[in-house]
């Protein structure tokens, strides 16, 4: 085990960190703004288990898909640090597109769950979720919950790959073959 391999885990464990708290934290806030007919807050007050269900597994959800753009982002932040050019600027605007599409990642993510749960809604009118899952029917809030996690599964290998496409991999030099 080398310092600079510790170096780099404790790195990627500390911006893993930061990025969960405040991907989670904003995802949480910007479905409470854009449900407001639910009223999660008062509804978890009153001990509503379906809306926690919901919360948990969108919460859940994009973290799945998150974590598929984290690994990429610290590919590259170490691709730079032990590369050549050590120019500090060039490691900041790196950093900044990389928080940047890890920011794309979440957004993506929540669009994605919250686009599903829609037309899933959509395409099952005979049940009324927002109003079973309020009325706190266990049985709707779980399928609902399960539904949003295959999605995000599903979904992460797409983000994944455009958070691979998107991110400029710095050069670090070639082999030569003669």
């Amino acid at each position: 085990m080398s310092g600079q391999q510790v170096i780099f885990g404790l790195l990627e464990f500390l911006v893993s960190i930061f990025i969960s708290f405040i991907l989670i934290f904003g995802s949480y806030r910007l479905f409470l703004v854009l449900t407001p007919r639910l009223d999660e807050e008062r509804q978890l007050r009153e001990k509503n288990a379906s809306i926690g269900l919901l919360l948990g597994s969108i919460l859940l959800g994009e973290a799945i898909v998150v974590k598929q753009a984290i690994y990429p982002v610290m590919a590259v932040i170490q691709i730079f640090i032990l590369g050549q050019e050590k120019n500090f600027m060039n490691f900041l605007k790196m950093l900044g597109f990389s928080g940047g599409y890890v920011l794309l990642a979440g957004i993506l993510a929540l669009a994605c769950i919250l686009f599903s749960f829609w037309l899933f809604d959509k395409f099952t009118p005979r049940i009324d979720h927002f109003k079973e899952i309020k009325e706190n029917n266990i049985a709707v809030a779980l399928f609902m919950a399960i539904f949003i996690i295959g999605i995000s599964i599903l979904i992460s290998a797409g983000v994944s790959g455009l958070t691979r496409a998107l991110i400029p991999f710095p050069e670090v030099g070639s082999i030569p073959l003669e």
